[in-house]
């Protein structure tokens, strides 16, 4: 048997926009993404030769079945590799649910590279990337990491100039947002404000930090039917952040600070959401997505 711990970071959203649709009804998006410092802990024990596929993790409301992401992945990992083995998943819950920050996307490209690893590199990156895709559109950057545009569904990644150095509250309320309805109400809208993007990458090609975090925005925000979003972003601008928008699909709000110092005083101005449920994050940039630890 081989045992292996990974940490699968999550994910916000800089900046999230809507181009279009593609016929088949899939959102054709342009995003700036980056991973942050809060993970899952996903730990892997492959048996060569034998079968099945057993999940368990700390959140008891998230399924350990094949409705998990993770679980998906692995089966289709041992697929395209054409290899039999036993996957046993552990998953050590920290990133929120229904919270735009890619928690089960991060889970399964945790899986999927993490099995490639350990069972000898049987797919190549590009092949990798593909699989990842078919699980969840987040997968392929959450497998990647790091600062990046990505575009399409999910499949073109392109390498960003690292964050200048940046720190980050990000707060999640007890209501979360469900994806699909969420698009489905951005396509009802009969007006969007989009966000400048091209204005961000120039930023971050410049490393001016203030015009990147001015340019945070998600268009998703129109459509999110949550109050709890638009609560917590005027808290959150009652400390004078560089940027904030709320990440993905919603519900959780992340705001930008240049200093360490600046960030904890937010955190502790809000300490006090806390007694309502809202969970708090102090996070930085990290440049990976899946790292083994």
């Amino acid at each position: 048997m081989m045992q292996a711990v990974y940490q699968a970071a999550a994910k916000i959203n800089l900046a999230l926009d809507i181009l279009g649709r593609r016929g088949d009804g899939y959102h054709l998006m342009r995003m700036v993404m980056q991973s942050v410092s809060l993970f899952d802990l996903v730990t892997l024990e492959v048996i060569p030769g034998a079968s099945g596929i057993h999940l368990e993790c700390s959140a008891p409301e998230i399924p350990c079945d094949s409705r998990n992401l993770a679980w998906k992945a692995a089966e289709r990992l041992l697929e395209a590799a054409g290899i039999q083995a036993a996957v046993h998943i552990s998953i050590e819950k920290n990133i929120p649910s229904q919270a735009g920050m890619a928690g089960g996307s991060a889970d399964a490209a945790a899986v999927l590279a993490g099995l490639n690893e350990m069972l000898g590199d049987p797919l190549p990156k590009e092949r990798l990337y593909e699989t990842g895709l078919s699980v969840g559109a987040d997968v392929p950057f959450c497998m990647a990491g790091g600062t990046k545009l990505v575009e399409g569904i999910g499949e073109r990644i392109s390498p960003l100039p690292q964050l200048p150095e940046s720190f980050f509250i990000i707060a999640k309320p007890v209501s979360g947002v469900a994806t699909g309805p969420c698009f489905q109400r951005y396509d009802r809208l009969i007006q969007a404000e989009h966000p400048d993007i091209p204005a961000m990458l120039t930023a971050l090609q410049g490393g001016n930090r203030p015009d990147i975090f001015r340019h945070m925005k998600n268009v998703l925000e129109q459509a999110a039917d949550c109050t709890a979003v638009a609560e917590l972003q005027k808290s959150l601008a009652a400390f004078h952040p560089l940027g904030c928008a709320m990440t993905g699909s919603g519900s959780a709000v992340a705001a930008a600070f240049g200093s360490k110092a600046e960030a904890e005083n937010c955190l502790r101005g809000l300490a006090h959401l806390r007694e309502k449920g809202t969970r708090l994050f102090f996070v930085t940039p990290v440049p990976y997505g899946v790292l083994r630890i």
